[in-house]
């Protein structure tokens, strides 16, 4: 169903830059920028070049200093236009958020990891940074914010030494689809109530929804019987933290037994479930889309960017939630200008499944107010838009970031303004308007904070 075509995250970032006048700082350091982490940003941030029937983990705007294999960066992409304008180079590795934050923490709770030079495999060998590079990264992208668990790993890991802490910034938004395979339904438009039966384990078989799930007309034929297959996340995800916190939100008495558990592991998050027989586990949000490309009968979940750019995709569908697609029903820009809160980390889960927050500890008085979170309640479902959203994050060093400051700062400042969103339709717009699932954040909270947060 989806190709990849001209419909690119078209970022208008420079604009920012040049009302910050940060470019030719940017310039004038000419740094090798190294990060990575969270699959579900990669377009927004760097573009499409990555994307082709072997996928490319690392994608980079200097490819010869990098190891072999990276795509580029497309300078139409967010850090892409940064990157052209400023004349750094940026190189970005698609772990995962769960193992982008264990490889900038340098720790995995067990071991001292490589960091941003070990070969960007998808796992925590690292962020395949030039030989060259600093043995630790200086940003990394996350869709689930950080626990106060990852955090205590920044300082078990060593990294406290010469960075402080990590800090934190709210930094893109994307919207979750829910994509299916059934040559049975050329469309589909599932209620929350649906959804939620669906990823409990408590549809087997397509003839079980019914035409309330579906959103038709009471008598509405029921689709053929054809075994349901579910396809999730086997990795730390992001891309599962967020369909779990709208899940854990408005699941409540439509699931029948047990609730969802907000967590990056669909396997923490679907506990109290049993799955369809024949459901898959998939790394990535590239093998979740292959799994349901694969299997009809399989229904999922994906980046919406992401899955909207993966080529060869012919079987592989997108249902609507509520009536709203992630496409056309994702706003320009979502704004977080009052439930961006300082120095809170997710604790853990409250009684419903839904994320806990507590104040941060053991950060450094330095470097407060610098661990900047969006309350994932304030997303979990918004009304009137695509219910199924993730805010992605950029975690960046608080010190230790040496003559490489000037770059890093000007890197994180582009990612607000509201000079960046002047006559852009949704983030990634093409011609057609539709967007591409991408949407810019306003926190002004955060933009005000990156220069004093993120220092030498």
């Amino acid at each position: 169903m989806f190709k990849r075509n001209a419909t690119r995250a078209k970022l208008v970032a420079g604009a920012v830059l040049l009302s910050l006048g940060l470019s030719a700082t940017g310039a004038a350091m000419a740094t090798n920028v190294y990060g990575g982490g969270a699959t579900l940003p990669a377009g927004g941030y760097m573009g499409w070049n990555f994307v082709a029937s072997s996928p490319a983990k690392i994608f980079s705007s200097n490819v010869s200093s990098t190891s072999s294999g990276a795509a580029t960066v497309a300078t139409d992409s967010l850090i892409g236009h940064w990157a052209s304008t400023t004349g750094n180079s940026v190189s970005y590795c698609q772990t995962g958020s769960g193992n982008g934050k264990k490889i900038f923490d340098h720790f995995d709770g067990s071991v001292v990891l490589i960091g941003a030079t070990g070969a960007c495999t998808g796992t925590t060998s690292g962020f395949g940074a030039a030989s060259g590079a600093p043995v630790d990264p200086h940003f990394a992208g996350s869709d689930a914010p950080m626990s106060q668990q990852e955090f205590n790993g920044f300082t078990s890991g060593g990294k406290n030494t010469a960075n402080t802490q990590p800090v934190q910034f709210p930094a893109i938004v994307g919207s979750v689809a829910i994509a299916y395979n059934n040559p049975d339904a050329s469309s589909l438009n599932l209620t929350d109530a649906a959804v939620c039966r669906i990823f409990a384990g408590q549809v087997t078989n397509w003839n079980q929804l019914t035409a309330a799930d579906r959103n038709l007309p009471s008598g509405s034929a029921a689709l053929p019987s054809r075994a349901l297959k579910l396809a999730f996340r086997s990795d730390g995800s992001g891309t599962t933290f967020s369909l779990a916190n709208h899940l854990s939100t408005v699941c409540g008495s439509a699931v029948t037994t047990g609730h969802f558990v907000t967590d990056q592991s669909f396997a923490v998050v679907a506990a109290a479930f049993t799955q369809p027989t024949g459901s898959i586990g998939a790394s990535g949000n590239t093998g979740v889309v292959s799994a349901i490309e694969a299997n009809a009968g399989a229904i999922g979940y994906a980046e919406a960017g992401n899955l909207k750019n993966t080529s060869g995709l012919t079987a592989t569908k997108v249902a609507q939630v509520n009536g709203f697609d992630p496409y056309a029903n994702l706003p320009a820009v979502v704004s977080f200008t009052t439930t961006v809160l300082p120095d809170r980390v997710i604790s853990g889960v409250n009684a419903n499944g839904t994320p806990a927050l507590a104040t941060l500890t053991g950060g450094a008085s330095s470097a407060a107010g610098c661990m900047l979170i969006v309350n994932p309640a304030s997303y979990a479902n918004i009304a009137n838009q695509y219910p199924i959203i993730a805010v992605s994050n950029l975690i960046a060093n608080n010190t230790g970031n040496g003559a490489d400051v000037g770059a890093v700062q000007s890197l994180f400042s582009s990612l607000y303004g509201s000079t960046a969103h002047a006559g852009v339709n949704t983030v990634g717009a093409g011609a057609d308007g539709k967007g591409t699932g991408y949407a810019f954040v306003n926190a002004p909270t955060a933009a005000a904070k990156v220069t004093s947060c993120i220092k030498a």
